[in-house]
């Protein structure tokens, strides 16, 4: 069975590249700091002052290096979006599922969203909130949401004896952005809380089943 060619990742932003190891050392404890005041919803917030001596830095390696809040916000999410398609292109190695079941695949494919949401709501917030003002980060998203589909179903119809549905193409395609709506919806408003991460995973893999069968 021939392997799915790499994800081309869009940049949307080109990250800058310090040369100096103190310099690199700052560079990535201010993506650090950057991500955990998303988290804790308080990016928006904090000035640049009082990030920079979170990060341990000064406010002018902070310029130099970002030049402002917004790069560094593009940057945490074009991070996020490049660690996302890895995790993905990994999952979706068509060679690892041929003697697996569908629901094997599907409840790999649903821990790993799961987890994404858990470990990092904070960036995920923050995405979805851009992606509803800026048009043009939008149409990225757009990008890597179609690619990560793109994946998720060809692994969907390896599996296409397994799958009942009287238009399993559609069905295919509908499963991955259902489960991701889901998910960003309960990152917006924690509208499935009285949920342990390990129920969540059962009920959206019950729901993508028995869409599917």
């Amino acid at each position: 069975m021939p392997e799915l060619a790499a994800i081309a990742f869009p940049q949307m932003i080109v990250p800058p590249e310090p040369t100096q190891a103190r310099s690199k050392q700052a560079f990535e404890r201010l993506l650090q700091v950057g991500e955990q005041l998303l988290a804790e919803n308080r990016f928006d917030e904090i000035g640049v002052a009082d990030l920079a001596k979170l990060a341990e830095t000064s406010v002018g390696t902070f310029y130099r290096l970002l030049k402002d809040k917004d790069t560094l916000s593009r940057l945490l999410l074009q991070r996020f979006f490049s660690d996302m398609v890895t995790q993905v292109e990994a999952l979706t190695e068509l060679h690892q599922w041929q003697e697996r079941s569908l629901e094997d695949f599907i409840r790999a494919m649903v821990a790993m969203f799961v987890a994404v949401n858990h470990g990092r709501r904070g960036v995920l917030r923050a995405l979805i909130t851009r992606s509803s003002q800026d048009a043009q980060f939008r149409d990225r998203v757009h990008q890597i949401n179609h690619l990560i589909s793109q994946r998720t179903v060809a692994v969907l119809a390896s599996k296409s004896a397994s799958i009942a549905h009287p238009n399993p193409t559609q069905a295919m395609m509908v499963v991955p952005p259902v489960l991701l709506g889901i998910l960003n919806q309960h990152t917006l408003t924690g509208s499935l809380s009285f949920l342990s991460a390990a129920a969540l995973e059962d009920e959206l893999v019950r729901i993508a089943l028995n869409y599917l069968r």
